[in-house]
């Protein structure tokens, strides 16, 4: 047998077993540890990596990167202010205990917090993008030092959070190498085109909304939390009407806690761990089935990133034209741009389709997709012109589930350009 069909056999091995291992199920992961509830809130948490060497002769020359923005404030203040309102009214009838008054101290901190500032990066997301642009040199520090290839071409989302996640990236390469050239972009063509682009189906949002709250009704609940800030839970959820919806009103003000580091403030250990665990699950139901492969609604989400599919196979091809001196494609959106375009192109851990409830046991949004998720294309390329591309995931090597690779996790890029080209032609 070719050794290197053996080679990638072990290796397409080790990853599908090291990706079961991995996938374990929602609950035994977040009652390890309680802060990976905030699902698509939770903080970037990727370390360095260790790479599997390229085969030999190839060298890494250009790099196609798409990376969501860093953590941050929340979108909305009403994400904060309807708990504030409720623990106020509990609190002006002296219904709240010492642990309630301090929950509704610390939410109306984050509720100040938020004034003028909803969307917008948070410092953490600033570091978030200047770790990932410093580690991406590093490894690949080849691909920024070639004196034929110097310009870095960044186009990003119209959303601030985004531009600003772009700015801290830029210029930590840029204090890495100031030879280094770049030029930005932005606007609604671009956000509509490839880097946000809409989903077709208008109530993919609704729908998932409707099997959220039926999972939250099914496995929610909140008896040791309301024992906990209220003298007398009953007349406490009398008097909150609808109390899962003031519960997971709390919830959403303990998940942006870690994105905003800086005021010191924990919700979480004010739950049960098995009702917090319980919200993020409900949770995570909803993002699998907006922005997951879920069987409901996948084939939409998958859609609408047909557009980046073709971004990245289209500015590769010109990146790699006799002559180009293109080093580096940086793309800066949002979960709803990388999300929908990992599953789309099937990458490992992402590729079947299974229903909301049954997909979000084993699908982890704080592990697809937290904030300043990245996933990143590095071509290599040896002196007989051959090129492999080697694709990471949250810096970590991925493969695509109906492609095998060349050799260990790298493609040859006409098998992978045919692949994505597939796609969307």
């Amino acid at each position: 047998m070719n050794i290197r069909i053996v080679l990638t056999t072990l290796m397409t091995a080790c990853v599908l077993s090291s990706y079961q291992a991995d996938a374990q199920k929602y609950k035994e992961l977040t009652m390890e540890n309680p802060s990976r509830v905030a699902n698509i809130y939770y903080p970037y948490h990727r370390l360095d990596s260790v790479y599997t060497d390229a085969p030999k002769g190839y060298k890494p020359f250009y790099i196609s990167h798409y990376g969501r923005h860093g953590s941050r404030y929340h979108t909305s203040e009403n994400k904060l202010n309807g708990a504030v309102v409720s623990l106020q009214k509990i609190n002006q009838i002296g219904l709240l205990t010492d642990d309630g008054k301090e929950v509704l101290h610390q939410c109306e901190v984050l509720l100040a917090a938020h004034k003028g500032m909803a969307g917008e990066l948070s410092p953490l997301g600033a570091k978030e993008h200047r770790a990932i642009a410093d580690r991406m040199y590093r490894h690949f520090e080849k691909v920024f030092n070639n004196k034929n290839r110097k310009e870095i071409h960044c186009v990003s989302s119209t959303i601030p959070r985004c531009l600003i996640s772009m700015a801290n990236f830029a210029t930590q390469l840029k204090e890495e190498n100031p030879s280094l050239q770049f030029s930005f972009t932005t606007g609604q063509k671009y956000f509509e085109q490839y880097i946000c682009r809409r989903v077709a189906y208008n109530n993919w949002s609704k729908d998932a909304g409707v099997i959220e709250t039926e999972v939250r009704h099914e496995i929610c609940h909140y008896d040791k939390l309301f024992n906990r800030l209220f003298t007398n839970s009953r007349k406490a959820e009398e008097i909150l009407g609808d109390a899962h919806q003031f519960v997971k009103e709390l919830y959403t003000c303990a998940i942006i806690c870690e994105d905003l580091d800086f005021l010191n403030i924990d919700l979480y250990h004010f739950f049960d761990k098995e009702e917090l665990y319980q919200q993020g699950m409900a949770s995570n139901v909803r993002t699998y089935g907006m922005m997951g492969n879920s069987k409901e609604l996948g084939k939409y989400s998958s859609e609408a990133a047909l557009g980046l599919v073709k971004d990245f196979v289209d500015k590769a091809d010109t990146a790699l034209m006799t002559g180009n001196h293109t080093a580096a494609n940086l793309r800066f959106g949002h979960d709803t741009g990388i999300l929908p375009f990992l599953n789309c192109i099937g990458v490992e851990g992402m590729g079947k389709r299974m229903p909301m409830k049954e997909g979000a046991d084993k699908w982890m949004a704080f592990e697809m997709v937290p904030m300043a998720t990245n996933f990143q294309m590095i071509f290599y390329q040896n002196k007989k012109g051959g090129i492999l591309v080697k694709m990471l995931h949250n810096e970590k090597e991925t493969t695509i589930e109906d492609l095998p690779p060349y050799e260990g996790p790298y493609y040859k890029w006409e098998d992978l350009r045919k692949y994505l080209k597939g796609l969307y032609e």
